[in-house]
């Protein structure tokens, strides 16, 4: 490289590193379009008297590509597909962190880790950043409720949260759902397929249908296996994602015969298809292999110019610790990097055959079973009368690099495969039928956007911009870049800007 070009990258990482640590002081991350206010005020399109309800709907861990009109093939994901071409598909839409409980906790403030401080997994938040945007809805009128994974916090807190107390004793949850950081109801899960224990309200569930769980959850025998893939013996009735589509079907009919009067803000939350890879039937089978694109693996050399921990996790193996790469660097709580925490562990080679290709089939299987679940949905809501005035969101909390480049998982790779990640709007009446557009978007932009449609201003701490001037046709754009930031330990800092033809990681 040219030595004035090397001079060049040197002053403009400078000065995006000085303009990202005033933009954090200052409590803004994100970078509106030239010549708007940096504040946007809710959007002023005409609304109906009676305000829509709202049903954010989201998933863990799901790349920007596993969805049939951005193009996967083997699959089918009608519901989701209708969702993005009747509404907007921001197809260049990030994450503000690619991690959980960073990412889910700005989801839930409108904030990013540097200002709500769950900057990782398994670090205790206090205080709880509030208010949250369940609280501002509830105080504007709306019932709220939540359904599914929380992850906002560590489990204690969580669970401290919710029961007021550290440890709930057996049984807590079976008579308590809610309230909950602003949630009027609050039905939780945790873990992840086989990864753990059930527990909290979904363990409740399991207990009443009287079935044999633990032989479907290795981990109540001491036998987990983070590194599993493929086909799961439980049956699909009582899977956590039949199970989280369940309750908000419950839920908003119990709504519709309380008054139609009262808007509500429901969030479905699944935990697919968070690894460990592995689905149930029907949903495994029904994936078409032969259809699936190979997978862009590792290429020789193309780690050659970049940071160690990229060739260490490539040839560390799936599902192995990475700690001892960083010297001890990695929280003790964390142990190993068997959960994904942070930084990516990687299968050896990608080849699509034995264990990779089951990672790949259950993967796709997980997603055809959420789209399922999402048509559910939907069904309720047209049969109640709801559906035209209802606002639909649905995204996740991160990509995963799914065996592209040679890698696994999410975290500290500022690769599209894990920075990007599905974001779609449906709202008819309120939301215009764009289809696909190029806009760019960040997951911490959700809850203003979402609080504008309720008609509720925006607080001063809350970042992220209103995305209502695309969703009505009347802007292309409303932001230049975006950030990501991420915080995987105390000695491992990364923030990425993006703009429209650019990408700088710091």
């Amino acid at each position: 490289m040219l030595p004035w070009t090397i001079a060049l990258l040197s002053i403009f990482a400078v000065r995006a590193r000085e303009g990202l640590s005033r933009l954090r002081a200052s409590g803004f991350t994100n970078y509106p379009k030239k010549g708007r206010p940096s504040v946007y005020s809710p959007w002023t399109q005409k609304r109906k008297p009676d305000l829509p309800n709202i049903l954010l709907i989201t998933t863990d861990q799901q790349r920007f590509d596993h969805l049939g009109l951005a193009g996967i093939r083997g699959i089918d994901t009608p519901h989701l597909d209708r969702l993005g071409s009747q509404g907007v598909h921001f197809n260049r839409a990030y994450t503000c962190c690619p991690i959980c409980t960073p990412a889910r906790l700005a989801l839930l403030t409108g904030q990013y880790p540097s200002v709500h401080r769950g900057y990782s997994i398994g670090v205790s938040v206090d205080p709880f950043p509030r208010p949250t945007i369940a609280d501002l809805l509830s105080d504007a009128g709306n019932a709220t409720a939540l359904f599914g994974k929380a992850h906002f916090v560590r489990r204690e807190d969580e669970e401290r949260h919710f029961a007021g107390i550290d440890s709930p004793p057996a049984g807590f949850y079976r008579n308590n759902s809610g309230p909950f950081i602003g949630f009027d109801c609050a039905k939780l899960e945790r873990r992840h397929t086989t990864n753990g224990v059930p527990g909290m309200h979904y363990r409740v569930f399991l207990e009443d249908a009287g079935v044999e769980y633990a032989d479907w959850y290795p981990d109540v025998h001491g036998k987990h296996d983070h590194a599993q893939a493929g086909l799961w013996n439980i049956p699909a009735g009582f899977h956590d994602t039949n199970w989280v589509t369940d309750n908000p079907i419950q839920w908003i009919r119990s709504m519709s015969r309380r008054s139609k009067d009262t808007p509500w803000f429901a969030w479905a939350s699944y935990q697919d298809p968070h690894e460990p890879f592995v689905c149930p039937d029907p949903w495994f089978s029904t994936v078409r292999m032969n259809e699936v694109s190979p997978l862009e693996g590792h290429r020789d050399g193309e780690f050659d110019d970049k940071p160690p921990f990229y060739r260490q996790a490539y040839e560390t193996g799936f599902g192995k610790d990475l700690s001892v790469q960083y010297g001890g660097a990695v929280p003790g709580n964390w142990r190993s990097f068997d959960d994904g925490h942070g930084i990516p562990s990687a299968f050896n080679r990608i080849d699509l055959t034995g264990k990779e290709l089951d990672a790949l089939q259950a993967t796709l299987g997980m997603v055809a079973f959420i789209d399922h679940g999402v048509g559910r949905i939907i069904a309720v809501l047209e049969d109640l009368g709801m559906l035209d005035n209802t606002i639909i969101v649905f995204t996740t909390d991160h990509g995963e690099i799914h065996g592209h480049h040679g890698l696994w998982h999410k975290g500290l790779f500022p690769y599209e495969d894990n920075q990007r990640i599905p974001l779609l709007i449906y709202g008819p009446g309120h939301v215009k039928a764009r289809g696909t557009v190029q806009a760019l978007a960040n997951l911490v932009d959700v809850p203003a956007t979402l609080l504008s449609f309720a008609g509720v201003e925006k607080p001063q701490g809350m970042q992220g911009v209103d995305l209502g001037p695309i969703l009505d046709g009347s802007e292309d754009t409303v932001q230049d870049a975006t950030v990501i930031e991420l915080e995987a330990t105390q000695k491992v800092y990364q923030q990425t800007m993006i703009t429209d033809q650019y990408k700088i990681v710091l």
